[in-house]
């Protein structure tokens, strides 16, 4: 969150606003043969809540955000369900740190920190990619690796042979004109036989002759398998959406020691805070934090 025109910061997570957002929905499922396994993504409702919670963004930063989305998406759909997860670019490109943060209850939002560049790649090397994991039992794992040359998609790929020694092909599209978005995850399991290995190559590079419009889930877990039928896994419905509130913030506030407290209102006696995520501003007085009157 930032406060124009004041000295203070803050983040925090509450429980989830109640504004309205679009359904998107990942698909899991397995080849008939139980050689591959495939998630299949709709983002393009991710793009739309990424375009009404940042419209300061130019419409390639919110494209590069939208993927970051989606693979988050695509890699929770394989994880466990209570699970929380968050992925952290941070790389030298224009976007100096991107971030996408996904709940088990489906709810994912996500931040874009556009940096003083004015031209060129949104993601590039070098940097880092971090992937930070946590559910209610236990601590928080977090895994990293160094950005290489490529995507959004290169780098999750990079991340997840190096750190997690998972081999997956991820494949993200996101078009900045139509907002049309989406994802596909596969991943070959031990035994795979090198002809259907072979094959499978084929239909992921296949994949860029067909239109962004007509990548559907069911055509991509089809296109995938050859047309024979996939089994169905899962199906899971994700909504782009902050969990930002006044209860949270005031915590996160009530946290900070009193000096830094009242440095808060060093220049001014309202603040002004606003969320990264959805662009909401809160106003706390003095008296509401340090029980003063101004």
């Amino acid at each position: 969150m930032t406060q124009p025109g004041a000295n203070a910061q803050a983040r925090y997570n509450g429980s989830m606003s109640t504004s309205p957002s679009p359904v998107a929905r990942v698909v899991r499922g397995l080849t008939q043969d139980h050689h591959v396994r495939i998630a299949a993504l709709d983002s393009s409702p991710l793009w739309d809540g990424v375009r009404r919670g940042h419209p300061h963004l130019e419409k390639d930063a919110c494209a590069c955000l939208t993927e970051l989305l989606s693979a988050t998406a695509l890699i929770h759909s394989r994880g466990h369900s209570a699970e929380r997860l968050q992925l952290l670019l941070k790389g030298s490109g224009r976007a100096k740190a991107v971030v996408a943060d996904a709940w088990p209850d489906g709810m994912i939002r996500g931040v874009l920190d556009v940096s003083n560049k004015p031209n060129g790649s949104w993601v590039l090397a070098p940097g880092i990619l971090q992937v930070m994991r946590s559910n209610p039992d236990g601590k928080p794992y977090i895994g990293n690796s160094e950005l290489v040359e490529g995507s959004v998609a290169t780098q999750v790929e990079a991340y997840l042979l190096l750190s997690e020694q998972v081999q997956a092909s991820l494949t993200l599209w996101c078009d900045p004109t139509t907002g049309e978005a989406g994802g596909l995850m596969v991943e070959p399991l031990p035994h795979c036989p090198p002809e259907r290995l072979a094959l499978l190559v084929q239909a992921i590079e296949g994949l860029d002759v067909v239109p962004n419009w007509e990548r559907t889930t069911d055509f991509l877990l089809d296109w995938v398998n050859q047309g024979k039928g996939v089994e169905e896994i899962s199906i899971a419905e994700l909504h782009y959406r902050c969990r930002c509130n006044r209860d949270s913030l005031m915590g996160t506030l009530q946290g900070f020691p009193e000096a830094q407290q009242r440095d808060l209102f060093a220049e001014l006696d309202t603040l002004e805070i606003r969320c990264d995520y959805c662009s909401r501003v809160y106003l706390v007085t003095r008296e509401e934090l340090l029980g003063e009157q101004a």
